[in-house]
Parts: structure tokens; sequence; C-alpha cells
């Protein structure tokens, strides 16, 4: 059997039968322009394709043989079911539907999948600060804290040195047990919730407090100070969270959710309400920024 000479217009071809069949024969049937199993084929003189009758597919339903597209000027052309031409030729045909290709002979090896593009932190530095600002090693570690290495740049922010507090978050050595740093607005903060430089704690052992002085104590307190009580933020969060999870139209939402508010004894007093982050559909930008300030979403 030759292949050579028209072996590569004859699986041009070929392709171009598949495109067809998938996208234009119905329209086209529907015209009047195509005809079934018009043609015989025949290859190295013996008859691979009958005119007048269906071949098999691979999934057993039967299938034209042969199409007989006739244009607008009367022109004739015929195409052939291509697996049945890589079979015949035995040829390797594939389909790809992700990117809609027919492949003929090998497919090219899968390519790997692009990797995430890194998210860099400018404000860690390139390389170690040679004199970085630091704080009170040992009030850190007496409150939980844990020191990071000097020798990783992730440990600094600009030329800040970072410290790992007792509940996971990253803060700043410097501000821990610092007076000089405090706003006076959380000097006033420290007269009023903090002893010996350090939340109370409660007959629980909870700590309680507020926000503005965790980083001055060096984490934050179990019980947060909120309207004429104390809040869990965990519980608080985890509230609002749930709300805003449900992924609700602005008709469907109820809009508030409610958490638990406690004495400093860390002893239930009431429900408070929260509102849901808000939905900004036609909403000015001084209104959604208000809302992410109102709402913690900076």
């Amino acid at each position: 059997m030759k292949k050579t000479g028209h072996f590569s217009s004859f699986l041009s071809g070929a392709a171009a039968a598949l495109t067809l069949s998938l996208c234009l024969t119905t329209a086209l049937a529907a015209a009047g322009k195509v005809s079934y199993n018009f043609a015989n084929v025949s290859l190295d003189g013996g008859t691979v394709i009958a005119a007048e009758a269906d071949i098999t597919a691979a999934n057993g339903q039967k299938i034209p043989g042969s199409i007989l597209y006739t244009d607008e000027t009367g022109g004739k052309t015929n195409y052939l079911p291509l697996r049945k031409i890589s079979e015949l030729l035995k040829v390797e045909v594939n389909y790809d539907s992700a990117s809609k290709t027919v492949y003929l002979g090998k497919m090219p090896a899968p390519q790997p999948a692009p990797a995430q593009e890194e998210v860099i932190d400018l404000s860690i530095p390139k390389e170690v600060p040679k004199n970085p600002r630091r704080g009170d090693v040992d009030l850190i570690k007496s409150r939980g804290g844990t020191i990071l290495p000097d020798d990783d740049v992730n440990s600094y922010r600009g030329n800040e040195k970072m410290y790992r507090d007792k509940n996971g978050s990253t803060r700043y050595e410097y501000l821990v047990g610092n007076d000089g740093a405090l706003p006076e607005l959380d000097k006033k903060a420290k007269e009023i919730y903090l002893v010996n430089g350090d939340f109370p704690r409660n007959k629980k052992g909870e700590t309680y407090g507020t926000m503005l002085l965790a980083d001055y104590v060096g984490y934050a307190p179990d019980l947060e100070v909120e309207q004429e009580g104390y809040v869990r933020f965990a519980e608080k969060q985890a509230a609002g969270d749930a709300l805003d999870n449900l992924g609700l139209s602005k008709e469907e939402c109820p809009h508030e959710y409610t958490y638990p508010v406690y004495d400093k004894e860390g002893e239930f007093l009431r429900e408070a309400k929260g509102t849901c982050r808000g939905h900004f559909e036609g909403k000015s930008r001084e209104y959604i920024e208000q809302a992410m300030i109102e709402n913690r979403l900076w």
C-alpha cells in the first residue's frame, strides 16, 4: 500500500471532514446540500467503505460511511470519517475536547500547569538589615511570644524585627512594652485596661481588655471590650462569616447576625447584633469605603 505523494493532502482533507461533521452537517442537511453514503471507497484495489451502507462506530452506533457536500455552484466534495481513515492508514488519531484539536499521529506531551504567581510582600527586605530595630526579647517570651530567626529575611518588615505572639499573629518586637511608641489615646487606654503593663485575668484565667493595646502587651486579649461588655473575637468573626459565606442576594439576605456578649468574667450577658458586609450594587465609592471600615474589610 502506497502512502507517499497524496498522503499529506489526504490527511488534511480528513481533518476537514471531522470539522464539518461536528459543526456543519446538521445545518447543511437542512438546506439540502448534504448526501450520505454516496460513494464507494477503495484502498489498494479493495473496497473498504461501500456506497449505500453505514459503518459501525467505536461505540456501536451506525454512522454514514461517507458524506457528499454540494456547494452553491454545484461543486461536490466527499468527506470520510476520520476514525475510519486512521484505522485504514494505521495513523493514530485523537481529539482533545479542551482545545478542540484533532491530533494525527502522536499527541504532544501534556504541559505542566503554569506555576501560580508568587505574591511578594514588598515590606520584606531583600537581605537581613544590618541594624534592625528590635524589642524586649525577655518580655516577649514571658508573654508567650516566639522569637523569629535573626538570619531570615522573613523575620523582618523593612528595618523592623518581628516575632510571633502566642496566638500565632506576627507582630513588631519594638512595640511590646514600649511606652514611647504609644499614641496618646492608647496611653489613656493603658491606664484603664492594663495591670502592670499586661491584660488582667478573670476567675477563669482569661485575659480581657482592648485590642488597641495588643501590640503593646504582645498579644490580643481573650475577651475584647465592646459596647458595655466583652466579646470573643473568634466567635463574632465566625458569626459574621457564616452569614457572608451564604452568598445570598440583597433580597434574600437577613442583613443581621447575632453573637454573644460577656462580662469580664466570661459570663454571658446578652446577644448583640452585627450586620452583613453590605450589598454594593449601585452604591457610591464613599459608601463602599465606609462600609469596609465599619465591617473591618480593609
